[in-house]
């Protein structure tokens, strides 16, 4: 894997807009959080890097994301 996406829910969807553009022969794997990311409390905030450290863990070993919660 090469690289994956960080977004928040609202802009998911930006990932297959960009892929249009650079073809790939495996989509770019994507971590969706909640949203926002901005003005939210300490625990939200690490709940969310718990969410992005297992999403990239799991995306390591070939895994898919676990969906957000929101």
């Amino acid at each position: 894997m090469a690289g994956f996406a960080i977004l928040t829910q609202p802009f998911e969807d930006q990932i297959d807009r960009c892929m249009t553009y650079q073809p790939s022969d495996r989509p770019l794997p994507a971590i969706i959080v909640g949203h926002p990311t901005q003005m939210v409390g300490d625990d939200v905030l690490r709940q969310r890097a718990e969410q992005i450290a297992d999403a990239v863990q799991r995306l390591l070993n070939d895994e898919e994301p676990e969906s957000p919660s929101k």
